[in-house]
């Protein structure tokens, strides 16, 4: 049996059209592939992970009250050539779905169970779509605020049984040869972390990439090499951590300049896919954190008017805006008789300088009732009655009892408190089965217009490659018992 290795190497050797009989459908056969009228060269892919409808609205109004403008995600709706669509991103086995099931399907073309990454619930181990496109002569990027290994990312160019199976994507990275990377997670390519004891991180370096660690790295990164900053052991910081002077971090680069950087190293290629991901807005919104969501969804902006800067300069980039499902469905709530308190409260998003699990971390650490309101106080400007604080207390040990159970958590508990103080609440620490947002601007961008499947993407993103491949598909199921050990580990967001 040909390896996986020498079939990517065959469909290469194919030229622009190859179709694999064993992995198509059994009525599968080679099929001339139908372009559209305007192919990209260059296709931008960004991702809000988390984003929904509220958070944008949320952040549309911050974006107003501090830089004095609308969010550009707003303002690219309004201008001309650009199409609007809404995307159904269901999972195999449920309606919600999760983001390595909901990547997979932009990154295989099937729609498979939540926690595995291109890999079908028989496992059956699919050609993903970076595969594809490396074999047809395009270069492709990773761009993230998590680590690289992370559910999204690993959606596109990742096959394994768990998302889990961190030290696996960052090898299957090295092994595929992406040719730029850069985020967080620097514990899966060190010797000292990975469980193999494999210096993947000598590796990549050995095999020609310029590996960088540290912020001001980035800035002289060459453009004419593969590319791996590993910023940080875990995912980067959130921003409001890093902005409000309170919490310790490292210094890390932004969203926006690991993709000014990225476009930098991959302007000089005839053809390109990329993936940007602003992946703690997700992570924020599981937290109930709306000041940290909400920031992480201004630094996504920023890196989106980079991929809109790069586009002008570049007229045959298609860029793509939208998320792979929402997280917890905020929203800035009437608060006050006659809502009047709403627009007071929300300013008070101003004052807070510090991430709900480094909040819930202080206040943990006092020792009295007097201790304990001056920690909260100081990390977010709100003065926290005795009543309020009573009724916290057992969430922060543990133990306390919700009536929707999914709110059951510390961070949950915290978020529910400041939402006293800033107005905004959620539904829940969970994902939601909205169907999401998806914006398309340049070359192409028409296939995206409309009411479309995740699956979709995958197709038309070969189709501009004149790659004709298709993955064998799937039923979806009603019924699925999920592997413990493919879960999203939610516990990492709340105390990374």
């Amino acid at each position: 049996m040909k390896s996986r290795r020498g079939f990517i190497k065959g469909l290469a050797a194919a030229g622009p059209v190859a179709v694999a009989g064993c992995a198509v459908r059994p009525e599968g056969r080679q099929r001339p592939v139908s372009l559209p009228s305007e192919t990209p060269r260059h296709i931008i892919h960004l991702v809000a992970d988390g984003m929904g409808s509220g958070i944008v609205a949320c952040a549309n109004h911050y974006s107003h009250l501090t830089r004095h403008r609308e969010l550009t995600w707003l303002s690219m709706i309004r201008r001309e050539g650009t199409n609007y669509g809404l995307m159904d991103v269901r999972s195999q086995n449920s309606i919600v779905t999760d983001s390595s099931a909901s990547s997979s399907a932009w990154g295989s073309g099937v729609r498979i169970p939540n926690g595995k990454v291109n890999q079908s619930s028989t496992g059956t181990k699919l050609v993903t779509l970076y595969e594809l496109l490396g074999a047809a002569g395009w270069k492709r990027g990773l761009v993230t605020t998590t680590e690289l290994t992370h559910a999204t990312p690993a959606g596109f160019a990742a096959c394994t049984k768990s998302r889990n199976d961190v030290d696996e994507i960052a090898a299957q990275y090295f092994e595929r040869r992406v040719e730029v990377l850069l985020g967080g997670g620097r514990k899966h390519f060190e010797k000292e972390a990975r469980k193999d004891k494999r210096d993947l991180k000598g590796e990549f370096r050995k095999a020609g990439y310029a590996v960088m660690e540290k912020a001001e790295e980035l800035k002289s990164a060459p453009v004419d090499g593969p590319l791996l900053g590993i910023f940080t052991g875990s995912h980067l910081p959130y921003v409001v951590d890093i902005e409000g002077g309170v919490t310790k971090v490292d210094a890390v680069p932004s969203l926006a300049a690991m993709t000014r950087t990225a476009l930098k190293r991959l302007a000089r290629e005839e053809r390109f896919v990329l993936q940007v991901e602003g992946g703690r807005v997700d992570q924020g919104c599981h937290n109930n954190d709306a000041a940290a969501a909400i920031r992480e969804m201004i630094a996504f902006d920023e890196a989106l008017d980079e991929a809109l800067e790069f586009q002008r300069e570049h007229p045959g980039t298609l860029v793509i805006v939208t998320t792979d499902h929402a997280t917890g469905n905020p929203g800035l709530n009437g608060m006050g008789e006659d809502y009047g308190k709403s627009n007071q409260l929300f300013r008070n998003l101003l004052s807070i300088r510090q991430s709900v699990p480094e909040i819930a971390k202080k206040v943990l650490l006092t020792e009295t009732p007097e201790a304990y309101a001056k920690a909260m106080f100081e990390a977010t400007g709100y003065l926290i009655s005795t009543r309020r604080r009573e009724l916290l207390e057992p969430f922060l040990k543990k133990k306390g009892y919700a009536l929707f159970e999914v709110m059951a958590s510390d961070v949950a508990a915290v978020g529910q408190v400041l939402a006293n103080h800033t107005g905004i609440g959620f539904t829940s620490t969970a994902h939601t089965s909205d169907l999401v947002p998806i914006l398309s601007r340049g070359p192409g961008a028409a296939a995206f217009r409309g009411i479309i499947q995740n699956t979709d993407v995958f197709e038309r993103y070969l189709g501009f490659a004149g790659v004709g491949f298709r993955n064998r598909q799937e039923a979806l199921v009603a019924e699925y018992v999920p592997d413990p050990e493919s879960a999203e580990r939610l516990f990492e967001y709340a105390w990374a």
